[in-house]
């Protein structure tokens, strides 16, 4: 298992627009994971996602359009992983708070949404904007840790569980 601390500064946004702030990690040696990845469902079960899909609706985005990305990001409460079937390779991102998530936006990527700073209402329903800042009006830090294990799912087990 290797833990990873990241910390992040307050996002800027003098440039007027809000943003998102991932931390990605990507896997090289050929990792396949064939547009295939796992994310957990309140601590219980991992659930399986596929890249542009969904079983509810037909999957009409392009590649140039944005709602493909945040079409792909799922709830993250404690795990993401994802699968080479053929090398056998397991590799599972824990992370230690709820986050959005998503793998494969690029091959053999996972990325965790680890702030985010709106200055405007996003018309989800919550009809606020999304700009946490301090008692001096300036934008909060986030420190986050993850742990990563790389396993052979064949003859090992997830230590997500531990």
């Amino acid at each position: 298992m290797i833990e990873f601390e990241v910390a992040l500064s307050e996002v800027p946004i003098n440039d007027g627009d809000g943003k998102d702030v991932t931390v990605n990690w990507q896997f090289f040696d050929d990792f396949n994971a064939n547009k295939t990845f796992w994310t957990d469902s309140n601590g219980l079960e991992m659930q399986e996602r596929r890249l542009d899909f969904s079983p509810s609706f037909p999957w009409a985005h392009t590649a140039k359009d944005t709602d493909r990305i945040s079409g792909n990001f799922y709830p993250v409460d404690s795990a993401i992983a994802m699968r080479d079937k053929e090398k056998g390779h397991q590799v599972t991102i824990l992370n230690d708070r709820a986050q959005a998530g998503a793998a494969e936006l690029r091959k053999s990527t996972i990325e965790l949404m680890q702030h985010r700073r709106l200055l405007q209402d996003d018309n989800k329903g919550v009809q606020e904007f999304l700009n946490e800042t301090d008692p001096k009006g300036v934008g909060i830090q986030v420190t986050a840790k993850y742990w990563m294990q790389i396993h052979d799912f064949k003859t090992g087990v997830a230590k997500q569980r531990e």
